[in-house]
């Protein structure tokens, strides 16, 4: 195998899969990416078994092949060569040759015979435009649990509908969902871990046009590919919690804020809070609402914002953070922040596509 290829083009190809490389494995050779050199472009392939980012390059190949090369390394080098153009080459006992006009560096690695082998994802399939995608993802993904006892809900719930997409991500202590009118024309639910949710957001980066999904129920993974870039995973197994039977009615107590104002509002009184003392005080009056919160042996902070409430007077606790997460989220510039009473989920929904749930904290 030989070929030569442009700095910058391999160099952001390796940039957009090099964190799939595990750092530490029981298999040495996931360490490694395996470059396939073809005709007219170059396919480089990195995976930890659980998910596979496999990426297309054009090149000028001159001798047709493929090797093992370890990731982190060739990417570090790559990355310091002055040169533009750059040939790499195969060398005998599994090594790889990279020469630049005045560098030249040599690793060794694997046969690539040794490498997984990367399934092909056949089945259902259909297409969605990127920005719906990234912005259904972006708005519910930082909603899933990081604890690993929970393992469903380390994931993001697709929720294919015969003519809509939903996607719904919860820890257990509050819950986003995002829906879009999508002619999928099938049904079906799939849990998709968080981190290739996460390195998808990363691969439709800068594209502009459709990614096309395709899930093999076969080999329990799902696949999507877009940019000349291809993202294979895993499908988490088990099933999500029913998340429509926890989203309540719309309620009468409303309290319409400017979303700015909501959001720097609680970022303050979270300078309050510490580990042992989490939730910050909202108290909800007619035309305004107070933000505070009381920490023993640190202090106390206390704020009053205008605001339009429609609803009974309360006192509600909330995780400061939750709040936050959504807020930033938001596009518009007034949000609509339902209550059910100061024991019963807050609720922020935005043009009947997105929902988000979040359960009050006691009051200490």
């Amino acid at each position: 195998m030989k070929f030569t290829v442009e700095k910058e083009c391999i160099v952001k190809a390796l940039g957009d899969i090099i964190s799939v490389v595990p750092s530490r494995s029981t298999l040495p050779i996931l360490s490694n990416l395996l470059i396939k050199a073809e005709k007219d472009h170059l396919s480089i392939t990195a995976t930890d078994l659980e998910i596979c980012i496999r990426k297309k390059i054009p090149t000028k190949a001159i001798q047709i092949g493929k090797i093992t090369t370890p990731g982190k390394k060739i990417y570090d080098i790559l990355k310091e060569i002055p040169d533009q153009e750059i040939l790499i080459e195969e060398t005998k006992n599994a090594g790889v040759i990279i020469r630049g006009e005045k560098c030249y560096f040599k690793l060794l690695g694997f046969s690539a015979e040794e490498y997984p082998e990367i399934p092909k994802i056949e089945g259902k399939g259909f297409k969605v435009k990127i920005n719906i995608l990234k912005k259904m993802i972006s708005k519910t993904c930082f909603a899933c649990s990081k604890e690993e006892t929970r393992y469903v809900l380390n994931g993001i719930l697709f929720d294919f509908q015969e003519k809509r997409l939903r996607l719904v991500a919860s820890d257990g202590r509050r819950l986003a969902m995002y829906q879009e009118d999508i002619e999928v024309g099938w049904d079906g639910k799939y849990i998709i871990p968080q981190k290739a949710v996460m390195e998808l957001l990363k691969i439709m980066d800068g594209a502009d046009e459709v990614v096309t999904i395709n899930i093999s129920q076969k080999n329990n993974q799902i696949s999507f590919h877009c940019n000349n870039t291809e993202l294979i995973t895993r499908l988490i197994e088990g099933d999500f919690p029913n998340y429509e039977e926890v989203i309540p009615k719309e309620s009468e107590n409303k309290l319409r804020i400017q979303t700015e104002d909501f959001s720097r509002a609680i970022k303050r009184a979270s300078l309050m809070t510490t580990s042992d003392s989490i939730a910050i005080k909202l108290e909800f009056y007619k035309n305004k609402i107070v933000i505070s919160k009381i920490t023993p042996d640190l202090g106390e902070g206390r704020e009053e914002i205008e605001a339009s409430y429609d609803g009974d007077e309360m006192v509600v606790g909330f995780n400061p953070q939750y709040l936050l997460d959504v807020l930033k989220n938001i596009e518009t510039q007034e949000v609509c922040f339902e209550l059910n009473g100061a024991d019963k989920p807050g609720i922020i929904r935005l043009d009947s596509k997105y929902i988000y749930l979040v359960l009050p904290m006691q009051l200490v």
